[in-house]
């Protein structure tokens, strides 16, 4: 077993360093992308409440189109951010079970 991994080109040490190496690409779109939601819920909890007046903003649409399209794409945003966020921060405490390998790599 131990021939085949140093066949295939990478032996255990490389491993471990790829499982410990933090995604820093990933997390950073993370965070653009958690960042974004929550202004878009934002919008969409002001247009609820009646903060922003819709009528003026989007005349003749009525309060539910604009309302349901900053819901939408701030929930798009808000849940692949939160979530990549809590892997990496329990990665980070060394919660068991998470690691920086479950975050996908951008590139």
């Amino acid at each position: 077993m131990m021939d085949d991994d140093r066949a295939a080109g990478y032996d255990r040490a490389t491993l471990l360093r790829r499982e410990n190496e933090v995604p820093l690409r990933a997390l950073s779109l993370a965070c653009l992308l958690f960042s974004l939601g929550i202004i878009l819920l934002s919008i969409f909890a002001a247009i609820m409440t009646g903060s922003i007046d819709t009528q003026y903003w989007w005349p003749g649409q009525g309060w539910k189109s604009p309302a349901l399209s900053f819901f939408v794409l701030g929930l798009l945003s808000f849940l692949p951010g939160g979530y990549t966020l809590y892997i990496a921060y329990n990665a980070y405490r060394g919660t068991p079970g998470f690691s920086f390998s479950q975050i996908p790599a951008v590139r």
